[in-house]
């Protein structure tokens, strides 16, 4: 009989990998060793004891593993190497079982088969009433499966393979068809058209004129039914196959795993897990489940790539999903509509920082007081489930008790996202007050993403500011249970006081106004440089780390040095470019070194991103920092009056691969472009001064850095810097105002 060590299954690869393996995880097959000892009649089962003591044994060689043979183990080298005169090789046995990951990515592999089967027996479905509708009956369609407009299907009955874009004009006709490149969605390009065809396509243009125009979106049943569309009778179009308000299930499967990819990262408010059983589950979702849905749908189409869905599909769908959300939000004071409204506002202020996206965050902070989700509370109200009639002089809107630890952190997590959201919108005016206010802001901090998913109780930390902008102290302090969102909400706390400081005019000819002013100013720089000193050791190693682990693990952190970054230069911009001087307040060198090591710090970690693949994992305030990073090198320029740093080439050209994904990104490339096209041919001097509105580009520039704001009784009696390239040098760090009398060495 042969030997059964020689018919052994191979081991996996991951058998002596090296690899960590989380509980739960089993071996799939038997080294060549544990083959030749059960084969000796060893059974681990009838001798416990044996096998407790051999399980701490030397393995086999690695060529006798290799060919599957019993190893003697002999030292040095086992008897067949030294026979053959080949090295021998014992390497320690690993802990066994799957490499690490391997059970998530079966329950993926396993929900995207499932998702799959939904799909086609929802198609099925949809065969089954088209089949047996009067519109099949008098066409004589009895045969084909109706195909999802927009996704590619087979051959057609005559075996001549379809067109993978379906016609879809009827939902945007003519020049009404919305530019949605700033959605990340490309639109094809049309093939060569033939005269035949063209004379074909003007014959079926003159008949549908004839018909009332279409809608540009199919209007559905109820604001948020997700039935089918309607029929082409009902909205005008000629007939043909009938888009859903949503995509087949396996492509919104993509979507939503593409979501916590991409966004999920650094807008961590949904727990993996139990969204993917919420939407995927055996239970039906309820309205406020889809609701959330579309918001996904809406703001992940931007990255995705499957050629299934042709752009007039993604147009409507995005669309429908958007018009869901916010109809949905208009009606509805609650915390499914604000987690709703928060997700759809990523995809409208990644477009453009306009007022769209601030009535959306108008909503969203007026709904976060309504609910009172800015404290801390152990007290609800209570009741009836039944609405009843008021005069609305009384807040009646309340939120329930939360049913679990986890729901309480979630929407501790949802109200530290609209602030977030708030201040980098508010930031990037520069103009504009907080819509809400620091004192408002009474939650703790949110705790790591890794003790939310896990479901684990912990307390974190509270982060309290007076009315005079001085933090109160702790009354719970556990930094060891903060994640990169607690402190990416702690830099961005102290970016709103460092906006309302320099908001704040002062009078720079006034020896007392300045003392007071550079005082707030040294304790201000004072918490930036206790805030990164808090920050864990992992920081430190972000960049390496960038380069041995996939950069999905570690892009939160990427945004945590970009939000420092802004805090860096808006804080010492306005010492070191001031836009007027006095005696009292000259630019300050120091400042300045500032400001140039953070957007050098952040120039290189854009490389490592860019290196690692990593960018499309970084959303728009990670663009924002590269947009206030860039501009700050040409008021660099503009204000000593020298050539801009080449620097400013690299950080276009990542604010574009951005800009694939991101639209904002893209705007402020095109901008930061001409700009510096600008300057190469006239100057930067000249730039900072705007003396017309056909200078909008300039204003949009460096209207950021014209700060500190100045006291009416300034005027006259200051010196202007704008346009005159300063004094053509760096400040001189000998008679340096802040440096002098302060402990920066």
């Amino acid at each position: 009989m042969a030997d059964s060590s020689t018919t052994a299954p191979p081991a996996p690869p991951a058998e002596d990998s090296g690899m960590e393996y989380e509980e739960g995880d089993t071996v799939d097959a038997s080294s060549g060793d544990e083959a030749a000892h059960n084969d000796n009649g060893a059974s681990s089962d009838a001798n416990p004891k044996k096998r407790k003591r051999e399980k701490h044994q030397k393995t086999s060689c690695e060529l006798c593993k290799a060919r599957k043979v019993k190893c003697d183990r002999a030292e040095p080298a086992c008897s067949w190497c030294a026979r053959h005169n080949r090295t021998c090789v014992y390497l320690e046995r690993q802990k066994p079982g799957s490499r690490i990951g391997f059970g998530l990515e079966l329950e993926a592999k396993v929900n995207k088969i499932d998702a799959l089967l939904q799909s086609l027996g929802r198609r099925l479905e949809d065969h089954i009433e088209s089949h047996d509708s009067p519109h099949a009956i008098l066409s004589g369609h009895h045969g084909d499966l109706p195909q999802r407009a927009g996704v590619a299907s087979s051959t057609a009955p005559s075996g001549t393979p379809t067109s993978q874009n379906g016609p879809l004009t009827g939902y945007w006709p003519g020049s009404d068809a919305p530019d949605v490149s700033q959605y990340g969605i490309q639109p094809p390009i049309p093939p060569p058209v033939s005269s035949q065809q063209q004379h074909s396509k003007t014959h079926k243009k003159q008949q549908q004129q004839q018909q009332p125009p279409p809608n540009s979106i199919p209007p559905a049943s109820t604001p948020y039914s997700h039935g089918a569309a309607p029929s082409p009778s009902v909205t005008g179009q000629r007939p043909g196959p009938a888009l859903t308000d949503l995509p087949p299930q396996d492509v919104i499967y993509t979507l939503v795993d593409l979501y916590f990819k991409h966004c999920n990262t650094w807008c961590p408010i949904l727990d993996r897990k139990s969204t993917f059983g919420i939407f995927f589950g055996s239970t039906s979702m309820g309205e406020a489940d889809r609701v959330l849905l579309h918001a996904i749908v809406a703001t992940t189409l931007r990255f995705l790539r499957d050629p299934r869905l042709s752009y007039e599909a993604k147009l409507h769908y995005h669309a429908v999903s958007k018009r869901n959300v916010q109809l949905y939000a208009m009606e509805n004071v609650s915390i499914d509509a604000i987690k709703a409204l928060v997700i759809l506002c990523l995809d409208e202020l990644g477009t453009s920082n306009g007022p769209r996206g601030w009535n959306m965050l108008s909503m969203l902070a007026q709904n976060v007081r309504q609910l009172n989700l800015g404290d801390e509370t152990a007290v609800f109200m209570v009741t009836d489930k039944e609405e009843m009639p008021g005069t609305g002089s009384v807040r009646r809107v309340i939120t329930g008790r939360p049913e679990s630890w986890i729901e309480d952190e979630g929407r501790r997590r949802i109200c530290w996202m609209v602030y977030l959201l708030d201040r980098y919108a508010t930031i990037a005016t520069a103009d504009f007050d907080f819509l809400l206010e620091e004192v408002r802001m009474k939650r703790l901090l949110p705790c790591s993403y890794d003790l939310f998913s896990r479901n684990v109780p912990v307390e974190t930390q509270t982060v309290t500011y007076n009315d005079d902008g001085t933090r109160e102290p702790y009354t719970v302090n556990h930094p060891e249970n903060l994640g990169s969102f607690a402190y990416h909400c702690e830099i961005l706390r102290i970016v709103s006081r460092i906006h309302n400081f320099l908001r704040t005019p002062v009078d720079v000819t006034s020896s007392t106004a300045m003392s007071s002013w550079g005082a707030t100013y040294r304790s201000l720089d004072s918490s930036l440089d206790a805030w990164l000193q808090s920050l864990p050791s992992e920081y430190s190693k972000v960049s390496a780390l960038c380069h041995s682990d996939p950069a999905s693990r570690v892009a939160n952190w990427f945004m945590l040095h970009s939000a420092y970054v802004v805090a860096v230069v808006r804080l010492h911009s306005a010492a070191a470019y001031p836009t007027v001087r006095s005696p009292v307040f000259m630019p300050s060198h120091y400042a300045t070194q500032r400001c140039l090591s953070a957007v050098q710090s952040l120039g290189d970690i854009a490389r490592d991103v860019y290196e690692a693949d990593g960018l499309d994992l970084l959303g728009p305030p990670f663009a924002f920092s590269l947009w206030v990073a860039a501009r700050l090198l040409l008021v660099h320029a503009a204000t000593v009056g020298c050539a801009v740093d080449p620097q400013i080439e690299f950080l276009i050209e990542t604010l574009n691969h951005v800009g694939q994904y991101w639209e904002l990104a893209n705007n402020y490339a095109k901008v930061l472009t001409r700009a510096v096209q600008m300057g190469r041919q006239s100057g930067y001097a000249a730039m900072r001064k705007v003396t017309s509105p056909a200078e909008l580009d300039n204003m949009d520039l460096f209207n950021f850095f014209n700060v500190p704001a100045l006291a009416e009784a300034t005027a006259g009696q200051t010196t202007s810097l704008l346009g005159t390239g300063a004094t053509g040098a760096l400040p001189d760090p000998e008679r340096d105002w802040l440096r002098y009398g302060t402990p920066y060495g």
